[in-house]
Formats: C-alpha cells, structure tokens, sequence
C-alpha cells in the first residue's frame, strides 16, 4: 500500500543522509545532480503533471529531496568551533547532577562569560580524600554556582569510522565538555524537579547493595551505562544485547510494552493515552536524556499508529516522528542511536507480519510467537548497522535477545514499579531485591556464552554494495518475488528493444563488421530473469551477501602509509600496492582504554583488511606495544617483528604486551636489526636502519633501541623513527647510512630528547609528521615545533590533523590529513 505523505518524508530524509554523508568537496556537484534530475521532469517533460493528467507528486517529491539535501548539508555548521579555555570563570546554572563513587557529573548551561548560553557536560573528580571536594557536596539539579574550570569543545572527526565527540555532545545539545579546578560557590540554591529527586532517592536506596548489578539496574531503568563495569559491558556487546542500556530503544520498547499490557482493560483510545502518558512520565524520570527523548517520540508515534486502520497509519506518524526530529536537529541523521531506533522500530512495524507467516512459527505460544517475530524483524532490519558501526557480528545474538527481551522487560517491570515505591525503603527494597538477583543470575549465563567459541567475530567493512543488496533484498521480500521478477522483465523487454534500436543507429552511421556483429547478437538476445529458478535467486542472494560481508573488493593503487590517530602513542599502517599491509605499532593501553580494540582493530576492518602480513613493534613502551594483544587475537598475521634487544625481550614490558609465549615462538617472531630487509612487493622495501647495535645505559633503553624503518618506493622514501632518541640517532648516523628522505616521522612523538641536529641537517624532508595526543610530557617540544618553522617544513600532528594518510605513488608524494585546520 502506498502513502504518498511516507514518500515525502523518505524522500526529505534520504536527501538529509545524502548532505550529510556525502564529502564536502562532492556536495556541488551532487546537488546540482538533484536539481538536474528534479528539472528533468518540470522543464523537459511538463506534459508529465501540466497536461491533462496534473501530477504535482513529482515536483513536490523533488522539492523535498533538495531540501532534506541542504539542510542535512548544512548541519555541520551548527556545531560550534573547536575551542579549549583554562581556569576560566564560569557561573552556570546546574541542570541535571548525579554523584557517583568515582567522580560527580552534570550538564550546566553556561549563564555569564565568553561562553555564555552553552551547555557543556561538567566532571567534578575526587579530591585526595576521595571524595567529591568542598561546596560540591551540597550541589544539586537547579542551583547556580560560580567556579573556575578547564573547558573544551571537541574537534571535528580526524579518523574515519571512529567516534566522533563533536557530533555526540551536538545532537544532545551539547557544546562539550568541563571539569572543575578547585572548589565552586553556590550562588543560588534551586528547586530540583520531582523526577531528578525521585531519581536521587532510586540511586540512594540502590547503594544498599554492593554489586556490579546495581550499574547494570540503573542503566536498564534509566538509561545510564557510566556505572557498568567495562567487563559487563564486553559481555553484553559479545553476546548482541547491549541495547539493553546502550541504544535506549529498548527501555522505552520495555516501558511500552508494560504499560500497553497494564492497561488492557480500557478502551482502544483511552489506552493508547494511557501509554503516551506513562512513556512521557518515562523520559521525564530519566532526566531528559537525549536519547530516551528521541526513543519516547518514535515509541509514542509507533502508538498514535494504533489510532489507524493500520500498517500505513503507523508507519506514517514513525516517519512524521523522524522527520520532525530531523528538523528540530539536523545533526540527528548521523546519530548511530537514532539510526538504530527508527530502523528497529520500522523494521518491528513492516517484518513483523511478514515473520508471522513462516509456517514453523505456527505451533508456538502467541506471546513468544511475536517476541521471537519483533526481535527477528528488529536485527534484519538494523544489522548493516550494527555491522558498520562495530565491525562486530554475534553469533548467539538472536537467541540470546530472544531470551533477553522476557528477563530485562521483567527486571525493568520490577525496578519501575520500585521506582514508583521508592518514597518507603521496606516496599521497594524487595523489589530491587528481586531485580538484582535476576540481573546476577542472567549476567552468569551471559558470561558463560561469551565464553562460546565465535560468540561474536569481528568483520571486515562491507561496503555500499552490501546494503544495497541487504535492504534491497527486503525491498523485494515486501514487495513480492513475483512482482520484482515480472517488473524485471518488463523492463529488460523496454531496454532490449532501446538497445537494437540503438544498435540500428550505430549501423547507420558506422556500418562497420563490429557494429554488424553488435546488431546480431542483440536481436539474438534470448535471457529472461523469468526463467531463473527461485532457488537460484534465493541461493544467490545469500552468496552475494557473504561475498560482499566477507570479500569486500578494494583496490590499492599507490603506497600508503596511515598514520593512525590513537592519541599519545604510535600506530602506522603500511599498504603496498600488491596488496601486502603491515602495522608498525599498535597504539596505547591502560586500565580504562585498549587503542586496539577500540581504534586500530575497527579502522583496519573498515579498510577492508582481514589479515596483516606482519605486526612490527618498535619498542616495549605501552603507548606502542599496548593495543597488540587486541589486533593479534582477532586479525590474522603472519609474523610479529621486533628489535635485536637480547634479553630485553623477557622483561615485564615484552612478556605483558605480546601474547603469552610469543617470545619464544621462533617460527612467529622475527627479530630484526639494522642491515635486514623487507620486501613489500611492487618495488617497494623496507630498510631496517635501527637498532644498530644494543645500547645501554642511555636516557631512555627501551627508546633508543627502538625499531628505525625506511620505507622506499618510486625513488621516494619514508623514514619510519619511533621512539628513538639523541644516543640512537647519534648511532645510526655514524654509522653512514642513507639518511635524505622525503617524509620524516619525528621521533618520540616531538621530544625535545630527540632533536639531534646532525641528522635532521642531513636531509631536507617535503614534509613531517608526529604523532602525539593529550600528554603531560610537554609533547611535542617547543623546540621541535620552532626548528622545523624556521626551516619551513610543514609539520602535520595527528592530534590536529587527526589520521595522516601518506600516499606515495608516480605522481610523487601526496599527504590527506583526516582533519583539516578550522574545522
């Protein structure tokens, strides 16, 4: 059935994703494709809607096209400038406060200053006492205070397929983020609101237990996953349910669907309301937290669909819900979470009866019939998604969420109807009770099927060519097999016969063997998609998909070496036009953060790369050995390099970086040293330059006998330089080798230890680059930066530039930074 108000609202959003997504320098050229397409109709084709037969549709239906493109175009522009402000004065006005055991957080709006009328995230950590210090005890959801804070907005995105901050604090209304530098004063006391209290009062009775749980509770209930330890959240992810507290969708689908069964003894509309008022209660408990806000207006368009005659009328108010967002916030087409909540919800609303009608369906209990169905629908409809957002696929994820949707819906019933009760401790305690034990017992199973062999695997990026084919796979399911075949054929008839039409032109004008022999072949043309059997095309439909979710096709014309942003550390990517990629380094890991589960390992698998050819560590320092164990445990490498350090390579540092017992792996470790080489295919080498010797009793050991790489191409060259300092540099230039490059990697992230001048006065590099994040080493030094100004050599820093991509090819040397400056 068709809607011409849907297509409306399709064609405003799908001309937003278009200005959104597609790159800067591209957006002319497609506009002006749209406005072509659009006049094609008005001014070479007016009979179409001007002639007997008037059909407006089609202007319209362009109209909304250009302006979902323009305005999606133009939402970037909302967000404010990168901007970062030390011990500035800041009097605010508190809008939303939570103190938790680690540190308090809260949004404040920003009433006085430079800043004026922006709301920023505010972090208050505990003093040396730990606790939250000072006057910040007294602070609650609606006062005014004054204090000194360190203030940032984010940067724009510098990595592709990473996470970009600027966009998450935008949709939420955000400018970015502070943190208090010493003690604040309350200006004027306010009135928190009854849900904010409410809220306290949970979080208060809550602290009775002392179980990773209570995290897991709070962030079913209210949408809050800060509590929750990284080791829950790993699971959740591995097994496919961390919607749970995640996405947000799913408290409000939980609360939906609660609500619609309490009141089932009312009438049709007065239901419906009663539902739309306790889903609005739902947001307003939560704190207006952006995301449940966004989840409540699709959940309560979903319901107004109710007061239809069906599919049609529901679909219409969860487009006109989307589409109301999207102008209230252009930035909301990019939203991972919105993205996820309006497919799932469409896809419950449009596979759902489809679902139904599998005939071993049949013989099940109505209720789990339809929550096997709607969690079904749900991931056909949301899984390119989530495959292109993680690059993670689980493998028990659907008979775990099947599972999942009657425990957490009964845990979430239990705590909300705690909630409501939490005004006296003996009524909800047993409540909470009761929920907290359930949550023990279903993060035990959960636990033990992430443990499961291929639980969950990492992909490689898909590709447009695997969305087209997923969803245009549901486009025919919808629309009927018959009906896409007889349509098919319809069409290839209309085109075969333009093409012998065409041919009989050529031969007119060419009438050459070619064009005879082109004519033959055409009028002998006999295929017909009709006479395809259905099991070839099912059959061939899934093999396309694999093909393309495992075997994406990429190309690699030139060299290149990327230069991973993973903040203070090092991580580079080396691509050979044969097709050979090595990683130099992996990136940092601490206690709270792993670059190579959360950065190189999903940039490597959205570059299309399933296997590295090998994995070369410079040196044990965790800023460059710490992400290995991630990217070894889930890409496939042949070998693992490291330098000619003797017994260095049994310390702590070696043996807590590498997999265990990788040292003594003779036929998976190489050690390299100055003098080896590695052949990288299609002309293209590395030089190991260093160490050249083991060096001893230095600033730094494990930096200055860093592995030092020169990569040669096309008579062009990249010197590769780690961590190494003055002694080793000192060492290697002695030592006579070839020094002159054409990009220069400055070492040790642009420490003042390694500007040993006799080196760097021996070459006369094009360009430098220095990968460096937020440190409190004074990285890169003063110094660095003023001795390659002086000389003017360019200087690209990945904590500017975000990923630097060095593509080395006939045409020379080109250099694309992931952000450009001003942006």
């Amino acid at each position: 059935m068709r809607d011409p108000w849907i297509i409306r609202a399709v064609t405003l959003l799908m001309g937003g994703i278009c200005g959104a997504y597609v790159p800067v320098q591209g957006r002319f050229w497609i506009l002006g494709i749209i406005i072509l397409i659009g006049g094609r109709f008005i001014l070479w084709r007016p009979r179409d809607f001007f002639g007997r037969l008037f059909r407006p549709e089609i202007p319209l239906l362009a109209v909304s096209l250009i302006l979902g493109f323009v305005y999606g175009a133009l939402a970037e522009r909302t967000l404010p400038e990168p901007l970062i402000l030390d011990r500035v004065e800041i009097v605010g006005f508190i809008k939303d406060w939570n103190v938790y055991k680690d540190k308090a957080v809260g949004v404040i709006r920003v009433e006085e200053g430079e800043v004026k009328g922006e709301t920023y995230q505010l972090a208050v950590y505990l003093d040396d006492a730990g606790q939250v210090p000072g006057e910040w005890r007294r602070i609650r959801s609606g006062d005014m205070v004054s204090f000194k804070g360190h203030l940032e907005r984010p940067k724009s995105l510098g990595t592709p397929g990473g996470f970009d901050q600027r966009l998450y604090y935008g949709v939420r209304g955000l400018s970015g983020r502070m943190y208090a530098q010493g003690d604040t004063t309350l200006l004027t006391a306010g009135m928190p609101s009854m849900t904010w209290q409410i809220r306290q009062q949970v979080r208060d009775r809550l602290l009775a237990w002392e179980s990773a749980e209570t995290g897991v509770l709070e962030g079913i209930l209210f949408g809050d996953s800060s509590q929750i330890p990284d080791d829950i959240i790993e699971r959740y992810k591995v097994t496919g349910v961390l919607h749970v507290f995640a996405a947000s969708g799913s408290n409000v689908a939980f609360v939906l669907g609660f609500s619609w069964l309490l009141f089932w003894f009312l009438p049709k509309r007065f239901r419906i309301v009663g539902t739309v008022l306790a889903l609005l209660l739902y947001a307003a408990l939560c704190g207006g937290n952006a995301p449940i806000v966004r989840a409540t207006i699709l959940g309560i368009a979903l319901i107004l669909g109710r007061l239809g005659r069906g599919k049609v009328a529901t679909l219409r108010w969860l487009f006109f819900a989307a589409v109301g967002l999207f102008i209230n916030n252009p930035l909301i087409i990019q939203d991972l979470g919105f993205q996820l909540s309006f497919t799932a919800a469409w896809g419950i609303v449009v596979l759902t009866p489809r679902i139904l009608e599998v005939k071993f369906l049949a013989k099940m209990p109505a209720l789990f019939r339809l929550a096997l169905a709607g969690t079904l629908a749900a991931q056909v409809a949301t899984f390119p998604l989530l495959i292109a957002a993680f690059h993670r696929l689980s493998l028990i994820g659907f008979i775990v969420n099947v599972f999942i949707l009657f425990i957490l819906g009964s845990i979430l019933e239990l705590g909300l109807i705690g909630v409501i009760l939490s005004f006296s401790e003996e009524l909800s305690a047993p409540l909470f009770q009761a929920g907290l034990w359930l949550l023990k017992g279903t993060n035990t199973i959960l636990e033990k099927l992430a443990e499961l062999p291929y639980a969950d695997v990492w992909v490689l990026n898909p590709g447009p060519l695997f969305w087209i084919t997923w969803y245009g796979g549901i486009g025919i399911l919808l629309w009927g097999k018959e009906r896409a075949l007889f349509t098919l054929q319809a069409r290839w008839v209309y085109h075969r016969r333009g093409l012998r039409s065409l041919a009989d032109k050529l031969v007119e004008r060419c009438p050459w063997e070619f064009c005879l022999e082109v004519q033959r072949r055409l009028a002998n043309l006999s295929f017909s998609p009709l006479h395809v059997k259905r099991w070839m095309v099912n059959w061939g439909g899934i093999l396309l998909i694999l093909l393309l979710l495992w075997s994406p096709w990429n190309a690699q014309q030139e060299l290149e070496v990327a230069m991973i942003d993973v903040g203070q550390g090092d991580a580079l990517l080396i691509l050979s036009p044969e097709g050979h990629a090595i990683l130099l380094d992996a990136g940092p890991r601490s206690e709270t953060f792993d670059a190579g589960e959360r950065i190189v390992l999903p940039y490597l698998l959205r570059r299309g790369i399933g296997s590295l050819d090998a994995l070369l560590i410079t040196h044990e320092d965790a800023d460059h050995i710490g992400g290995a164990r991630a990217v070894l445990a889930n890409i496939p490498t042949g070998w693992v390099g490291v330098p000619a350090v003797g017994e260095r390579l049994e310390n702590k540092e070696w043996q807590e970086g590498l997999p265990l017992g990788l040292t003594r792996q003779s036929e998976k470790l190489r050690v390299l040293q100055a003098g080896d080489q590695i052949n990288l295919g299609s002309g293209a080498w590395l030089d190991v330059l260093g160490p050249y010797r083991l060096l001893e009793g230095t600033n730094s050991d494990p930096n200055n006998n860093s592995l030092v790489l020169k990569l040669n191409y096309l008579e062009q060259s990249f010197m590769l330089t780690a961590d190494m300092e003055e002694e080793e540099m000192q060492d290697i230039f002695e030592s006579g080798t070839n020094l002159e490059t054409d990009i220069f990697k400055v070492p040790h992230h642009g420490s003042r230890f390694s500007l040993y001048t006799p080196w760097l006065e021996s070459m006369d590099p094009e360009a430098v680059l220095i990968s460096v994040g937020k440190n409190t080493f004074g990285h890169p030094a003063k110094d660095v930066l003023k001795y390659w100004e002086e000389r003017h050599v360019p200087v690209f820093r990945t904590d500017e530039h975000g990923t630097i991509r060095v593509l080395i090819g006939e045409q020379g040397v080109e250099i694309l930074p992931g952000r450009y400056l001003g942006r």
